[in-house]
Order: C-alpha cells, then structure tokens, then sequence
C-alpha cells in the first residue's frame, strides 16, 4: 500500500498513543503493574534474607523494595513493546462490544457470584474445603455463566421480558463490513456521499491483503484493479461522513468470502458487496447484503406503458427488426421495426419493461410517423 493510503489508514499494533507521541494506555499500564510487581517482589526477596540473617538494618526492606521496584521499571519497557500492540487490540474490540453482549455478560457474572455463595455456605463444613476451592468454583461459574447468556442474550432481551413486541433485527444501525469487489467497484464513495449509507464501514485486514496481492497480480488488467481499490479505499477513509476502520478481526481459515460470512454473523454487521455469488450464499446464512448493483437498478428511472423516449439506435437488436437503443443510466431499450435505423434518432413509444438479475430491460415501438430525424 502507498505510504499516503498507509498514513491514513493507520498502522495497527503500534505502541503508541491515538496521536503517536506518547505512550498507549496499555503500555503504560504494563509498565507500571510491572513495577509494583518488581517492589513487590523486592520487598518479600528481602524479608526472606532477614529472616536468614543475611542482612540485618530496618531500612533492609525498604532499600530492597526499592531496588526491585527500579529493575522491574527497568525491564518493563521491553515488555510493554511485545506485550500492548496485543491488548490494544483486545481493548478495541472490548470497546466495539454491542451494549446487549456486555449487558448479558454482567448478568451472567452476578448469577455466577451469587450462586458462589451458596455453594460457598453449603461447603463450608466441608473437610478440606478452603478458600482456593472457592475461587475455583466462582472462576468456572463465572466463566460458564458469562458464556451462556451471552450466547442466549436474544431470550433475556427487555422487549421479551416485558412482553414488548420485538423491535426487527436490522432496525438499529449497524456495521459494515466492506467486500474487495465493491471497493475495486468504486461507486460507494459516491453512495456515501449521497448520504444513503450511516453507521460504520469495517475493512478487515485480510481484505486489505486481498486488495494488495490484486494491486501486485503479474496480470495487468488485475493489476489495474487492485491499485484502483487501494485508491477508493483512500478516499473512503478521507470521507467525513460514514467512519471507517481497518479491523485486525479474523474468523480465522476459509476463503476471504467465508471469512467475511463468519465475521458479519459474529459481530453482527452488514456486507457490502457486489459479487452475485456471494450476495446469496450470505443471504442464505442470514447476513444482510448491501448489493449496489441492485441499489443501482433500483434507482433507476421507470417508464410507464405510453410514455414517449427519444432514442438514438445504437445497434440491431438479436430478433428480426429489433433495434437496441441506451439510456443515460445504460438502461436497454429494444425497439420493434428499427433494426435499419442504426445511426438515427427516433420517437418511439414505451410498450412494456422487464427486470431481470442483470437489470432492467424496456421494450418500445416506433412512434408517430415512424419517421427518423436524423442523428
């Protein structure tokens, strides 16, 4: 990627604070528990001596601490670089978080506890019960019982508690997950621009990949393809109006249009996508597809039986006597007995249309004296 595209999408993993001047919240977190750890050690490294005799003095302690508190800062830097690009990513993703998720976590959680001191009553009188058992059986209800009810949050929803009429699953806003092939596409900055898509837009890493090895293909036209995606995804991430965001989240093996299922369904997020293929193995899954090949047949203009279309004939059309004619919008218009008028414009007159996978198809007559007026 050019150092431009690379400057505005970021560099994920850097120890760095958001304006790259300082250290991260992490880092410096890490540095510091370090630190204390190494006081804390310092000071139980010299109560062990004194109680040995090795060293005798009341400031012992007191120098030891200090001593372990200044080798552990020390060391602390090397960790911090190995150790917080890592929790930085964990920390986004923890801040990415549905509100439902966490809801449902916490809820699991206060179960877990409270169930813990039951338990914790009930076993007291228990030979050979102690704390470390304790904290062993509220680790794992803890741990079991965050994980059911985040995965079976939808039943332990307000609306279904209340007896509310669940709202529809695609009512909020959500993410986007954006596909290499409508990115190569090109149309959904101007999409965005027109203020028909809100949320945010997420490009995984591995679609940034995708993009490179296309942008570094042997074959020229691939080739072309790939840097034309790296150049709208630039101007994606200069555009004010919808946020977006390279994410480092990876469902893990598959091809890039499997990962991309299992991310949108793991999140949740929308997709965002001009492969056909593609569009109905998500849809089969239960992911909502943003297609803008049908967003554009959409928004295209519709003629009504009767209504009068000046055409230019482009070609002759497969049927004996049919001429094909384009609208502005590329739309197909075949026109009955005009197969000879190639090169004219004509009147003609809208008889019927047809919408199929590949767009829409409008069928004409000439109309009035069927004269040509010339190109």
């Amino acid at each position: 990627m050019s150092g431009r595209q690379e400057t505005a999408l970021g560099r994920p993993g850097v120890a760095g604070g958001p304006n790259g001047r300082g250290p991260s919240v992490s880092a410096l977190g890490i540095r510091l528990t370090t630190a204390a750890v190494g006081a804390v050690l310092g000071f139980a490294w010299g109560s062990w001596w004194l109680d040995l005799g090795w060293l005798t003095g009341p400031n012992t302690l007191l120098y030891m601490s200090v001593l372990g508190l200044l080798f552990g800062y020390l060391i602390s830097g090397a960790i911090a670089r190995r150790f917080s690009p890592r929790l930085d990513r964990r920390l986004a993703r923890l801040v990415d978080l549905p509100p439902d998720v966490v809801l449902a976590a916490g809820t699991g959680a206060t179960v877990a506890l409270l169930i813990t001191v039951l338990l914790n009553n009930v076993l007291a009188a228990v030979p050979g019960f102690t704390w470390y058992w304790s904290l062993l059986i509220a680790v794992l209800l803890v741990t079991a019982s965050s994980w059911f009810f985040v995965v079976n949050r939808h039943f332990f929803s307000v609306g279904r508690v209340l007896g509310a009429r669940p709202s529809s699953a695609w009512g909020a806003v959500r993410d986007k997950l954006v596909d290499s092939s409508a990115i190569i596409d090109g149309r959904i900055v101007d999409v965005i621009e027109a203020n028909f898509l809100d949320g945010r837009l997420l490009v995984p890493q591995f679609v940034l990949h995708e993009l490179q090895r296309i942008a570094d293909a042997g074959d020229p036209l691939r080739r072309r393809r790939g840097r034309r995606g790296l150049e709208v995804l630039d101007r994606l991430v200069q555009q004010a109006n919808v946020p977006t965001e390279l994410i480092e989240e990876d469902p893990g093996s598959g091809s890039v249009d499997e990962r991309l299922i299992r991310l949108c369904l793991a999140r949740p997020a929308d997709l965002i996508t001009t492969d056909y293929n593609l569009d109905r193995v998500a849809a089969l899954q239960g992911v909502r597809v943003l297609n803008l090949n049908q967003l554009a047949i959409a928004v295209k203009a519709a003629f009504l039986p009767g209504e009068r279309l000046s055409l230019t004939i482009a070609k002759p059309g497969r049927e004996a006597g049919q001429g094909l004619a384009y609208l502005e919008d590329g739309t197909m218009v075949v026109v009955e007995d005009a197969a000879e008028l190639v090169g004219h414009t004509v009147e003609s007159v809208v008889t019927s249309s047809l919408q199929t996978n590949m767009g829409r198809m409008i069928f004409a007559r000439l109309g009035g004296d069927e004269r040509a007026t010339g190109a």
